[in-house]
């Protein structure tokens, strides 16, 4: 058990069994993982409790759940999505000069799964993993904009709308009016320096079979004074590649 957490490697060892069978029964598990009863029948009800297994009501066999079938389309996904869009991303990095994010979605913040920074150019430094909160910019709202008005009263409920600069949008009415423009224009715009100090971006939205929001491409740089706001340029270029990254992934545009 070195390196494990005895709870969660018990938990992953009854996942794992599933693999050899569809269905396993408490003492088949208990069998054949050589446990005690009382520690598999308390994983179990953990386990069903968050739909990752779930509980024949009849013949009180255990089967894969719901919640294992969501991380995996998902997982599924965020590979797919990083190796549809990265031709486009370092395209678009050697037209802009600027650095281009690839994030998704996941517990109420953005996640960055993906990046490319241009070479010899000083560039906006941003982590694979990074966490961003849902309100922070453009990358957030091109995911809130496609989500039902029910999530994104939820998402302003629990969290409310964090001020990050004094550019920043914290009213909710404000908030909800800049996300159906996002949605009529198809993209969003951060020219304002909402998030960060110096920092602009625009961000599109990659559609998936059905149209749903996989996932959010960002191209963000240093303000240019020089530059129009927020760069005409950066915006075709970005709505251009996500259309052509959307028809991969199966949109119907």
């Amino acid at each position: 058990m070195s390196g494990r957490v005895s709870a969660v490697g018990r938990a992953i060892d009854i996942l794992g069994s599933f693999e050899k069978a569809d269905e396993w029964s408490l003492s088949e598990l208990v069998d054949h993982l050589d446990l005690n009863k009382s520690t598999v029948h308390g994983i179990l009800a953990t386990l069903v409790a968050e739909r990752f297994l779930l509980r024949d009501p009849v013949t009180l066999r255990y089967r894969l759940g719901p919640a294992l079938i969501r991380l995996g389309h998902l997982a599924y996904e965020q590979t797919d999505v990083r190796r549809l869009a990265r031709p486009a991303m370092e395209a678009l990095v050697a037209e802009t000069r600027k650095s281009v994010l690839l994030g998704t979605f996941a517990d109420d913040h953005v996640v960055v799964i993906d990046k490319v920074d241009p070479v010899g150019t000083l560039h906006v430094s941003v982590t694979i993993g990074q966490q961003i909160p849902f309100s922070a910019g453009s990358l957030g709202r091109v995911f809130l904009a496609w989500s039902p008005e029910e999530e994104v009263d939820r998402l302003i409920a629990e969290h409310g709308l964090e001020e990050f600069t004094p550019s920043t949008i914290t009213d909710p009415d404000e908030f909800r009016a800049e996300l159906r423009m996002v949605r009529r224009q198809g993209y969003a715009v951060d020219d304002r320096e909402e998030y960060l100090l110096g920092v602009r971006a625009v961000s599109v939205p990659l559609l998936g079979v059905g149209d749903s929001v996989v996932a959010g491409l960002t191209i963000v740089g240093f303000t240019d004074r020089k530059e129009d706001q927020p760069g005409q340029v950066a915006i075709k270029a970005a709505v251009r590649a996500a259309d052509e990254i959307s028809r991969r992934l199966g949109a119907d545009l």
